[in-house]
């Protein structure tokens, strides 16, 4: 069965909503410009010629990097200073971005009465930030395409986009932007998607096991696989240069109190995803979500999170009804 994703659901709709205004950006000299293109080149570059990434990922390299444009978009992320014909340029290099990027701008979402062609005209109504974020989506979305379409696959997505949809809800109370926490939960399980691929028939046993906890789902990828699927996704997310804040939620959201606030969003969320049962794979030992938040939240936000616990999951829950498996 073919893997399809309805991107007019509500879910996307609410994740690429127009921008209120534009990202403004400060002029950056040519050579700067210059160094900048050599450095996003790089991107189609990291797995085929780097033999200490290649070496080390191993069989995780069977998993298709993300392709160059979405590596260079995602890494805008460690900048400040993005320009909105930048990210156009970046956008015009692959047909696959601008033509869902289009798509989207010409839904009914937006109701407008001419259609736009253009990929700057696209990127002023979405926003940079928002662009980042469906660069994103669409990469995830390929990796899960990319792979074995199985019930595997579909809880991994789910569970992705329930705990994107977590914490792009609660990004505010952590004083973290929306944009990217999106995009960091998006992104979190990046390594299960590399244990699957480096590992399709062994990894889709443990994934549709059951478990008694998240330390011994770990304790069996470790055992079975030389690795967690936290060490993965770390790998993956470094060999792929990805910025920073990414690699840490891929590599630690199974830990509790980063004083990073994207990466301690994505922790709570990964939980409560799971309590709201879009679990990756089983585990006995989930919680009330409110339990959750009252054992892994910042004290401060306690209560705020907990009475609008009923809010997010009605978001979640039209989520995963916006997908067609």
């Amino acid at each position: 069965m073919r893997l399809r994703i309805r991107w007019r659901s509500r879910w996307f709709q609410r994740a690429v909503k127009p921008s209120p205004q534009h990202t403004m950006a400060t002029v950056i000299s040519g050579e700067e410009r210059d160094l900048r293109g050599q450095d996003s080149a790089r991107g189609a570059e990291i797995l085929e010629n780097s033999s200490v990434e290649t070496a080390e990922l191993g069989a995780l390299a069977k998993l298709p990097p993300f392709r160059p444009v979405v590596i260079s978009l995602l890494r805008l992320f460690d900048r400040r200073d993005v320009k909105m014909d930048e990210v156009a340029a970046l956008v015009k290099s692959d047909p696959t971005i601008t033509s869902e990027l289009l798509a989207v701008v010409n839904s009914s979402l937006f109701g407008l009465r001419q259609n736009v062609a253009s990929e700057s005209h696209a990127i002023s109504l979405l926003g940079v930030e928002r662009t980042r974020s469906l660069a994103a989506t669409l990469a995830t979305r390929s990796l899960l395409q990319n792979g074995p379409r199985t019930p595997v696959v579909r809880r991994l997505w789910t569970h992705s986009i329930a705990t994107a949809t977590i914490a792009r809800h609660f990004a505010a109370s952590f004083g973290a932007a929306p944009e990217l926490s999106h995009v960091a939960a998006m992104l979190h399980d990046l390594g299960r998607s590399g244990l699957l691929a480096a590992h399709p028939d062994a990894y889709s046993r443990l994934a549709l096991a059951a478990h008694e906890s998240t330390e011994e789902i770990l304790a069996q990828e470790l055992a079975e696989f030389g690795m967690t699927h936290c060490h993965a996704g770390m790998l993956l997310a470094r060999a792929w240069r990805l910025p920073d804040v990414l690699r840490k939620t891929a590599g630690h959201h199974h830990e509790i109190s980063s004083a990073d606030p994207v990466v301690a969003l994505v922790q709570l969320c990964c939980r409560l995803a799971d309590d709201f049962m879009y679990q990756a794979i089983h585990r006995s030992d989930i919680r009330k979500p409110e339990e959750t938040i009252a054992g892994y939240a910042p004290e401060r936000l306690r209560e705020h999170l907990s009475s609008q616990l009923a809010e997010v999951n009605a978001l979640v829950v039209t989520a995963i009804q916006g997908l067609d498996f």
